[in-house]
């Protein structure tokens, strides 16, 4: 009766979930429409060169919420801010923060009830729900870590092609035009962003302080800071620029014969932090008998859930002593 308490509780909850969406969402079509004709009308008087589609979606997406009562509320909590920051990072720039806490808790119930359901214990209830609706907020952070690697490995190239344009006579704005039209994503984009803000009547140094925001890494930030005080004082720009590019791609150099080094040790941790999961495994289909007190007896699950944790913490412990930072 307890588990079957447990599902029925997290089914309510789903459908209550669902019902107050639709509910409070029913309206908001039609305010969709009206705001889609008023950004057209803006399209139509100013031409499409200043207004674009995308820039019409991440206008949209500034909200937290479709829904006005929910925008204010998770307004309120810095956390959902910081959230939202992460989607536009990872480039999620069609779902706002509402609707992706929601999906990640509803399919968190979701498995969570049919996890009960087999599994009959509540410690394995709040685990699947936990990890379950927490996997989605990996994902956007495993993908914003690759954005933001693939844009280091192309920042130098830019550098260097804003170096190129100063020493050929060209002006800041138009190196960063090249960038936006001649260079791949994600630096073409976001380049290319900082060249449309200022064209829109923004100032450079705000363009730029609005580049280091929407990308923060730390070689960046050293570009944003040389320009702006060359702009300031004066100075060789392109030399600077040309010194930080060499320098970047050194550290990548560094970087790579670091991790041909710690090459064995980073196998090492795998093959520990893997080990005591194939061997459960294999006893377990081997002889499903000598482990079936972990599934009955009450504390089995804690035991269960303790060793994972140990071995989680223990392959993060030789990640952070492997991880060498340059």
């Amino acid at each position: 009766m307890e588990i079957l308490g447990i599902i029925f509780i997290s089914l309510t909850l789903i459908f209550l979930t669902l019902a107050i969406y639709f509910y409070v969402s029913r309206d908001l079509d039609r305010y969709h429409r009206r705001v889609e004709e008023r950004l057209q009308k803006l399209i139509d008087e100013r031409g499409p060169a200043v207004v674009s589609q995308r820039d019409i979606q991440e206008l949209k997406q500034e909200l937290l919420s479709d829904i006005p009562v929910f925008h204010q509320l998770l307004l309120r909590f810095e956390v959902f801010n910081q959230l939202q920051a992460i989607l536009r990072q990872a480039e999620f720039t069609n779902i706002t923060v509402y609707k992706f806490v929601v999906s990640s808790l509803i399919g968190g119930f979701i498995v969570a009830a049919l996890a009960a359901y087999f599994q009959r214990s509540f410690f394995v209830w709040l685990v699947s729900l936990i990890v379950v609706s927490l996997l989605p907020l990996f994902f956007v952070l495993s993908r914003r870590r690759r954005r933001f690697r693939l844009f280091i490995e192309q920042l130098p190239e830019a550098l260097e092609m804003i170096v190129r344009s100063l020493q050929a006579g060209h002006s800041f704005s138009s190196a960063l035009q090249a960038i936006a039209t001649e260079m791949p994503n994600p630096v073409a984009r976001e380049f290319g962003k900082a060249y449309e803000e200022q064209n829109l009547g923004l100032s450079m140094k705000v363009a730029l302080e609005n580049l280091a925001e929407r990308v923060p890494i730390m070689d960046l930030k050293l570009c944003v800071t040389a320009i702006l005080i060359q702009r300031e004082v004066g100075g060789n720009l392109s030399e600077v620029l040309a010194n930080i590019s060499h320098t970047i791609r050194e550290r990548f150099r560094i970087q790579g014969e670091i991790r041909v080094k710690t090459a064995q040790a980073r196998l090492s941790g795998y093959i520990v932090s893997a080990l005591p999961f194939i061997l459960f495994f294999w006893i377990n289909a081997a002889n499903p008998k000598y482990l079936q007190s972990l599934y009955d007896h009450p504390m089995g699950m804690y035991i269960l859930g303790t060793g994972i944790a140990m071995q989680i913490i223990g392959w993060l412990i030789i990640r952070k002593v492997v991880k060498i930072e340059i």
